[in-house]
């Protein structure tokens, strides 16, 4: 099937600025979450690009230049923060770091659990150098920005997801102690960020419908989530992305009123209800399916599942970016990241992107 490209004729800063005071854009806006995933498409192994900021700009530049994606991040991903109070990480060659030992085996260490220095703790210090770097080489031409874990997903990879999610019930005060850490720890990566004059964005995996019931997201997520949002506003004037993995339909009122700008979907809900019900208070992101469409389908299919979205989001009162419903996953072909960004050439020309 032959399907025509339109070249882009704005540069993605430009498209983002204009989309943002809901102006006139040449297409729909495509934005991917690629991050470590394109390492290797770089010459860089995952456990390099964890510990390089030579590599971790060498990516994000390298990725803005291979497939001009709306947006780029750079982030310490979700054990960056954990890591950075005391959580031990292993870091395989090729796959994504993983939590090997909680920093805390025992609530009685909760005293000696501080908020991290995010320019001397963990590895942290690394990814922001790189953002500044980064947005020094492409930031006239494309937004940076940076995503990180929320403070119920760091709280869970201090202590262990497994005891985290059995402590809601049967040591709740405890849980709420270890939040309020957590919380700290994410507000000064968010300071940080901000003090760099660009964006934060948050990803709560964790706090997923599929892992915690709503009445628990409300107590023990909303809060604390809330507050960091609190903070990007203060700081950014407007609040930023969210995304929680896995099933949310449950607990989309809640991630609203958190004060988010936009709220970014896994691929197992459906983008037409979420405008139906909150379209006119958030921007929507999403939601093609990573693994069994980008990693795994053909480009036609690539192309079909992003025309499905644009058609479900379209005329979207706070409007629509055109993403994968979670990361890109390491091993995916180069061609596939491309076939999504076209097919908000080919299905997302102004008429379509509302």
């Amino acid at each position: 099937m032959n399907h025509i490209i339109k070249p882009d004729e704005m540069t993605p800063r430009e498209r983002m600025e204009a989309f943002s005071k809901g102006k006139q854009i040449d297409r729909t806006p495509c934005s991917p979450f690629l991050g470590e995933a394109c390492a290797p498409l770089f010459g860089h192994s995952i456990k390099k690009y964890n510990h390089s900021i030579e590599a971790i700009v060498d990516v994000a530049v390298g990725s803005f230049e291979k497939f001009t994606p709306d947006s780029i991040g750079i982030g310490p991903g979700l054990q960056g923060i954990p890591e950075a109070m005391g959580s031990e990480l292993k870091f395989p060659e090729y796959s994504t770091p993983y939590l090997s030992e909680p920093i805390l085996k025992d609530y009685k260490a909760i005293e000696k659990l501080g908020p991290i220095d995010p320019y001397k703790d963990g590895r942290i210090s690394y990814f922001l150098e790189a953002l500044k770097i980064t947005n020094e080489r492409i930031g006239h031409q494309v937004f940076v920005g940076s995503s990180m874990g929320g403070p119920f997903t760091t709280a869970a990879f201090l202590r262990g997801t497994e005891n985290f999610l059995k402590d809601i019930s049967r040591n709740p005060e405890m849980v709420h102690k270890l939040l309020e850490v957590s919380t700290q720890s994410v507000i000064k990566y968010i300071d940080a960020i901000c003090d760099l004059g660009l964006s934060p964005s948050i990803a709560e995996p964790i706090a997923s419908a599929t892992l915690i019931s709503a009445k628990t997201f409300r107590e023990f997520a909303n809060p604390y989530l809330k507050r960091c949002m609190d903070r990007i506003i203060e700081r950014r004037g407007s609040g930023s992305t969210l995304h929680i993995c896995g099933r949310t339909k449950n607990i989309w009122g809640d991630m609203v009123d958190i004060g988010i700008g936009n709220l970014s979907l896994d691929n197992i809900e459906d983008l037409g209800e979420l405008k139906e019900q909150f379209g006119d208070k958030v921007c929507l992101i999403g939601n093609v399916d990573p693994v069994e469409i980008i990693m795994r389908g053909t480009i036609e299919e690539i192309y079909e599942a992003g025309k499905v979205c644009i058609q479900k989001a379209y005329g979207s009162p706070k409007g629509f970016i055109l993403s994968s419903g979670c990361d890109i996953p390491i091993g995916t072909h180069p061609d596939k990241i491309k076939a999504l960004m076209d097919s908000a050439r080919i299905y997302g020309s102004t008429h379509m992107a509302g």
